[in-house]
């Protein structure tokens, strides 16, 4: 089963009881602003992300999943791994509740999965999508020694999202 634990996080996939805290993080407009075109998720939005993601699970070992934090057992967010569009590479994203913004969980979180693909996996390459203007997602992947490959339009990905313009970001073994 997919887990990844660091010190203070655990990335694991989705339980049922994951939805409301999940849902009140995507209904915050600070959190959305890089995610969704900066709109919170419906209820149709929460109920595809969670079937995609056991899509994922299921047909790659990997997802998207419930970050964890392990003093309070609390829903923090999303990390974990999964496929880009058509590209072959496998990406790693994040998204937290604001209140723990500026904690290091991205990094935290981020490098675990990084580590995973990289190591575990053992891929040649692991990529991360940011949106041109999300300075501070940008600060963690340059702090995960990742670096700027090009901008995309979600089209060229392959992406579900085709009009998306993100920057790609890759760290190479």
């Amino acid at each position: 089963m997919f887990r990844l634990e660091t010190d203070r996080l655990l990335i694991r996939p989705w339980e049922p009881e994951d939805r409301e805290p999940l849902a009140a993080i995507a209904r915050d407009p600070e959190v959305m602003h890089f995610v969704n075109g900066g709109l919170p998720y419906t209820e149709e939005e929460l109920d595809e992300l969670f079937a995609r993601q056991a899509r994922q699970l299921a047909e790659h070992g990997v997802c998207m999943g419930a970050l964890v934090e392990k003093s309070t057992g609390r829903l923090a967010g999303i990390t974990g791994i999964q496929p880009l569009g058509t590209t072959g590479d496998l990406e790693i994203g994040w998204w937290l509740a604001r209140d723990l913004w500026g904690r290091g969980y991205a990094t935290e979180a981020g490098g675990a999965a990084m580590n995973h693909v990289l190591q575990t996996l053992q891929r040649p390459r692991v990529v991360a999508i940011i949106d041109p203007g999300n300075e501070a997602s940008k600060r963690v992947v340059a702090r995960l020694g990742m670096e700027l490959e090009a901008r995309y339009t979600g089209a060229q990905l392959g992406h579900r999202a085709p009009g998306i313009v993100v920057d790609l970001f890759v760290r190479a073994l």
